[in-house]
């Protein structure tokens, strides 16, 4: 039914779909948990774009099961691609920051809390 590269996944019920993925899954875990890390940078990262692309893998057999001829390079691919999305929303949402003496004069501090300080007490 299932061969090491080609994925022939059950059309017709979600629960044999579900079977073969985790199968091929399971085959391919490690191997997509090296790339995660390496893509990422580190294991943390790693193992957050592990569980996205597992999420997004299963979500995408259940909608295209005709399309993947090759299970690993469709997962690796998919894989790359979210690691990929990730750093890229990572450095849209990055503040960039020349020196912190720059926040630091540019930002009044003022006392959060009324409560006395050494200062008011004084």
């Amino acid at each position: 039914m299932l061969g090491s590269n080609s994925a022939s996944f059950p059309s017709s019920c979600t629960q044999d779909i579900d079977a073969a993925f985790w199968k091929l899954w399971q085959q391919y875990q490690d191997y997509i948990y090296r790339c995660c890390c390496k893509w990422m940078g580190n294991q943390t990262d790693g193992e957050d774009a592990l569980s996205r692309a597992m999420l997004k893998a299963l979500e995408k057999v259940r909608d295209c099961t005709d399309a993947i001829k090759n299970f690993k390079a469709w997962l690796t691919r998919l894989t790359y691609n979210l690691c990929a999305d990730t750093h890229r929303d990572r450095k849209r949402s990055a503040v960039g920051v020349d020196s912190l003496d720059t926040i630091a004069t540019g930002n009044e501090t003022e006392l959060i809390s009324q409560e006395e300080t050494p200062v008011l007490a004084a």
